[in-house]
């Protein structure tokens, strides 16, 4: 059993002190100087566990008050989303922007690259669809079945290749 180190001894005053200080800069905003106090005391003051508990509670409130949160709106999610009302307000240009965006974040999103290769078909730019739907193909294959029946890549049906996409040909054919 770790021996307790006395409340009465200079290091437990001098953490104690520090933590009174820490704690004044929580209640200032002052985030990143307290966690930095908070961390000086977790790393002097091992066997004080009251105190250390509470260093290390406080210490998590600075972590999250430092951490950024995102801006409303710029999540994957959230771009996604507006994408599609985009496109389906006819605004498939824009859609296409914030498809971009919501793609930088969650590359391999098989379901975004779905919708902007739509979006792409109905602005009549095959190439670029063909080549949006083969890769959410490529990563959720179930997408194939359902870009058969979807209206948006009706511009781009008979293009051969939506053709290929849908309709595969056998290796060695």
């Amino acid at each position: 059993m770790a021996t307790k180190t006395p409340e009465g001894s200079e290091s437990y005053k001098q953490a104690l002190a520090t933590f009174s200080s820490a704690v004044q800069l929580v209640q200032e905003g002052n985030f990143a100087k307290a966690k930095d106090k908070f961390s000086e005391i977790l790393g002097s003051l091992k066997d004080e566990p009251v105190l250390a508990e509470r260093s290390r509670m406080y210490l998590a409130v600075c972590e999250k008050r430092l951490t950024p949160v995102p801006e409303v709106g710029s999540t994957t999610d959230d771009l996604y989303y507006r994408a599609v009302l985009e496109a389906n307000n006819g605004n498939a240009s824009e859609a296409i922007k914030l498809f971009d965006q919501a793609l930088q974040q969650t590359p391999n999103s098989a379901t975004v690259l779905y919708a902007r290769a739509s979006a792409w078909a109905l602005s009549a730019n095959t190439d670029a669809a063909v080549n949006d739907l083969r890769q959410a193909i490529g990563i959720e294959p179930t997408l194939r079945f359902q870009a058969v029946n979807d209206a948006d890549f009706e511009r781009i049906r008979e293009e051969p290749g939506f053709i290929d996409i849908i309709e595969p040909t056998p290796a060695g054919t």
